[in-house]
Formats: structure tokens, sequence, C-alpha cells
């Protein structure tokens, strides 16, 4: 095989520095701390001095990369604890923890358009799959902690570490004061719902209240028509959307560049696969085959291949 061609088959792998800041990224966006910190500290390059004194540099990463490397690690670490709060049903306490922290995610003063959550087509930005609007979330928190309020059996986080106590505390009023309380809460759901200013989310929101409080009808709604909302799968759908908004909101990527990249090549080859286009063999075999000539095609793909993708096929 030519030069030529091995010089064009290198520019699609990755050097160990990009892999490293891949994997890097991946740690520290999912709150993997201790094996970001190991890892990095690891695969730092190791170099002997004069004297034969090991000096470690680590290779790739300059003093403001690091900075930003510990930054990711301690707001994972509370993406983390806000997602174990709303997973164990403890809603007010994470709200505490969003307003204190990230309080931009809550805040009805944020200045956020419907063409602020678009990216360009071109981009490679991950759209969160769910509303990012602090009105959206917030109100979502307060159906979550009135479904949380209508509970009659305990639902324990398996995961839960922190807290001897269950996730939902035992009701200690009479049963006609809770039912007078959740009324209550109710009507003010009912409020915060017709606040909003997007006639179309009030409708939307209209009918989720109405089975949402349907549970209401129920004296023990764990086994009623409506459990799916008392379900762990609804603490997890909410806990999703807020981690989602926070990344959002602090400017970080939605996923890590992992991930995405994963699903564009996955869209890339199965793009391919329907076009019929054969795919490059690996690298080793790039080597050792014989160039061949090739008919010209007048055949476009309909989308290219950012070199940030190439990097790592």
């Amino acid at each position: 095989m030519s030069s030529q061609h091995l010089a064009e088959s290198d520019i699609l792998q990755a050097t160990p520095i990009q892999l490293r800041s891949l994997i890097l990224n991946y740690l520290a966006h999912n709150g993997y701390g201790g094996t970001a910190r190991a890892f990095k500290r690891d695969s730092a390059v190791r170099h002997i001095d004069a004297d034969g004194d090991e000096v470690i540099q680590a290779t790739g990463i300059s003093s403001s990369s690091s900075e930003s490397l510990d930054s990711a690690l301690k707001q994972a670490e509370l993406r983390k604890q806000i997602r174990l709060e709303l997973l164990c049903g403890r809603i007010d306490e994470a709200a505490d923890l969003i307003n204190k922290y990230f309080p931009d995610v809550l805040s009805l003063s944020t200045p956020l358009q419907f063409q602020d959550t678009l990216v360009s087509s071109s981009s490679m930005d991950y759209l969160a799959p769910n509303s990012v609007y602090p009105a959206h979330l917030a109100l979502n928190l307060r159906i979550q902690s009135f479904i949380e309020a209508c509970r009659t059996k305990p639902l324990v986080y398996s995961l839960d570490s922190t807290h001897a106590a269950p996730s939902s505390p035992p009701q200690v009023l009479d049963p006609t004061d809770q039912q007078t309380a959740l009324l209550n809460s109710a009507q003010k759901l009912y409020a915060l719902v017709k606040l909003l200013p997007s006639e179309q989310d009030v409708t939307r929101y209209m009918r989720e209240l109405e089975s949402v409080l349907g549970l209401l009808a129920y004296r023990v709604p764990e086994d009623s028509p409506v459990s799916e909302y008392l379900s762990q799968d609804r603490r997890e759908a909410v806990a999703d959307q807020i981690d989602y908004a926070v990344l959002y909101h602090t400017k970080r990527p939605v996923i890590s560049y992992l991930e995405l990249y994963a699903r564009y090549t996955s869209t890339v080859w199965d793009i391919l696969n329907r076009l019929g286009v054969k795919p490059y063999p690996a690298m080793s075999e790039l080597r050792t085959m014989k160039p061949r000539r090739h008919r010209k095609s007048n055949r476009k793909l309909p989308i290219s291949v950012p070199h940030s993708i190439c990097t790592i096929l």
C-alpha cells in the first residue's frame, strides 16, 4: 500500500491524548470521581530527569483542563445527590439542592425562549429529550411531590445508603386531615397550571392533572389502575429531566462525548448500510491491502462525517 494511502488512513486513528480525554470526559460526566482521578494519575506519562528521578507530567492536560475536570467532577457529585433525593422521593430536599447550587434551573425569571433550546442541523450537540423550561420543571416537581404524598405504602429505593428511614415517611395525619391536605395541594397545582404562558402547555398539563388526581379516588392507590404514577419509573423520569436541565442551564453537554460519538457513528453506519455502501476495512487490513482502482460514481451521500467523528472510527 502506498505511503499516501497510509497517511490518509492515519487520519482516522485517534491519538492517545484524544482517547485519554475522551475517557476522562466520560468518567467526569457520569460522576465516577474516584475512577477519573485514578485514571488521570495512572495514565500520565512518566519522565526521568537528568538525576534519574521520576517526574510525572500529564500529557495533554493543562492546568486549565485540570481545573475544568475538577469542576466537572464537583458538579457531577451534586447532580448525583439531587438524583438520589428524587429517586428516593424526597422532592423538597432535591428542590433545595437545586435552588442552592443551580438556581437558574427552577428560576421563573430565567429568560428562555423556545428557539434557545434548538441546535443547528449542522451541529453535533445532543438536544435534551425533555423540556428544560424552569416553569415546566418546577411544576413537574410539585406534581411529583403530590404523588409522593398520596402514597400509602413506602417505596424504598434500593441504592439509598444515606438515610436509614424509608423514602416515604409514614403518614401521621388523620385520614380526613390527610385527604383535606391533598385536596388543597391539588387546588394549588391547578392554579399553577393556569399560570403557564402557553395555552398548549395548559391543556397538556390539565390532562396530566386529571390522571394524577385519580390517585385520590382510591384508599390504596398502589393497587389502583393509576398506580403507574407511584412507580419507581416515574421517579426516574423526573430525575432524568432534572439532570438534563442542570446540564443545559450550566452550559454543559447533555451526554458525554463518548455517548455522543457512539450515537452519531451508529446513525452513520445505519445510513450507509441502507444505501448499500460497504464500510472501510480495519486499519490493520488497510496496511496489507493492495490499492484498487474504483470506477467514478456520481452518487453522493446525504451527510458528511465531521472530523471529530473520524478521529475515533
